[in-house]
């Protein structure tokens, strides 16, 4: 119990805080365009201080740093939980806001000001001189008999009560105002949202850059880890070979995680691009190295575009993983080329055994099945992202006792017969 009613206490005292801090500034205000009025014009009516009044609250809101105090105020002693925004380039919807704000703030300090400072002891003053039956300087006449005085003493009771109780509930609906007026606007949602989508889709890119790239190479190690163990006794030239491909292997692939790491960083050029992928004829060779009998017909034209080439390269390392990692024994054929305006990719490995017909297929993505007819992971996934960005399509599945992957990316034509310009 007694720590509730310090926590009210608290509650209400900063509440009070709020609100007096608002009455400080709104009365200095009012004191400042009073006498410089009346400096100038004398006899000018009320409303047209109070016009005034509300034009230098106005402006004091558009002062810069005044949303910084305002959105401060707002947190310690409204106790707002509302998001509050103070943007490093403010927008007209943030002074807008700002000043209206400010104008608020002033109004209810000041309201509350005078019902406290005001009406409350004007209302104790009339109840002391109804009771006393003598007036000691309010201004009100003296009642002129029980049943009146009754009715003003009950008058300055409840006059007397609003005024005390005003701060609850002007501060409440400045807590409850505080989030609209000083929170994001709609154009800082947008903004946040965008943020948000590009730091989904970078990471999204990190994942698949590190599932093609490092998971190729992981399981290239693991391959010929496995052979040199096999032949170590009895062929140790051939184990020899398999420990200088696994070297090559992870050297290539601890230089492009240290570079895919160093795009993580804080600090990093966020315009930087990620590590080249190994071209075809290395990601051939090395799969030939690690023990797939893989015949491959590669054939595209000198000149394509640098995305087109990267996501071709991407595309068929995942493939030729898949096969390696989950395929059966068997040769394995690879090809790649262009046609007119289309760059196609088509890599059939035999089944690991037990794998039904059929096949998936679906405009932009590749089929939910792995290259030995296992569940399908982050790869194929990485495939049907790949392959989406160009509006291409790709099919993945079993056709028989094979597994087979094409895709098809459009691309314009390659021309060989431009001529050099004219000097």
């Amino acid at each position: 119990m007694q720590a509730t009613t310090r926590h009210l206490a608290r509650y209400l005292a900063r509440r009070f805080a709020w609100h007096m801090l608002g009455a400080a500034i709104g009365l200095a205000l009012v004191l400042l365009v009073y006498s410089l009025l009346f400096s100038a014009v004398t006899g000018l009516p009320a409303w047209v201080v109070a016009v005034v009044a509300v034009a230098a609250a106005v402006g004091l809101g558009l002062v810069p740093g005044a949303r910084e105090l305002e959105v401060t105020a707002a947190r310690a002693l409204l106790d707002v939980d509302a998001e509050l925004v103070v943007p490093a380039r403010p927008r007209l919807a943030h002074r807008v806001r700002t000043a209206a704000w400010v104008v608020l703030h002033l109004a209810t300090g000041m309201l509350v000001a005078v019902c406290l400072f005001a009406v409350l002891p004007g209302a104790v003053l009339i109840a002391v001189e109804t009771v006393a039956g003598r007036s000691f300087g309010s201004g009100f006449p003296l009642s002129a008999g029980a049943p009146e005085a009754v009715l003003r003493l009950a008058a300055c009771g409840v006059v007397g009560l609003l005024a005390l109780v005003a701060t609850w509930p002007l501060g409440a609906a400045a807590a409850a105002l505080a989030g609209r007026v000083l929170g994001p606007t709609p154009h800082d949602r947008m903004e946040t949202a965008l943020a948000r989508a590009g730091r989904e889709a970078e990471h999204t890119r990190l994942a698949r850059e590190l599932h093609d790239g490092i998971g190729h190479a992981l399981t290239v190690v693991s391959v010929q880890a496995a052979a040199g163990r096999r032949v170590v006794a009895a062929n140790p030239d051939a184990a020899a070979d398999a420990l200088a491909a696994i070297e090559d292997t992870a050297r290539s692939a601890l230089a492009e995680l240290d570079q895919l790491l160093a795009v993580l960083r804080d600090d990093a050029d966020a315009t930087a691009p990620l590590a080249v992928a190994p071209a075809l004829d290395d990601v051939v060779q090395a799969h030939r190295r690690a023990g797939l009998d893989l015949s491959a017909t590669v054939d595209l034209p000198a000149g394509l575009p640098a995305l087109l080439s990267r996501t071709v390269q991407r595309i068929v390392t995942e493939a030729l993983t898949n096969a390696h990692r989950h395929g059966g024994p068997g040769p394995v054929r690879l090809a790649v080329g262009q046609g007119g305006d289309r760059v196609r990719i088509e890599v059939v490995n035999p089944l690991r055994g037990g794998a039904g017909p059929g096949r998936r297929r679906a405009g932009g993505h590749a089929g939910g099945r792995s290259a030995g007819g296992r569940a399908g992971g982050r790869g194929l996934a990485g495939v049907r992202e790949r392959v989406a960005l160009f509006g291409g399509t790709a099919e993945a599945g079993p056709d028989g006792d094979r597994w087979v992957l094409r895709a098809t990316l459009p691309c314009a034509p390659v021309r060989t017969d431009q001529k050099e310009p004219d000097a």
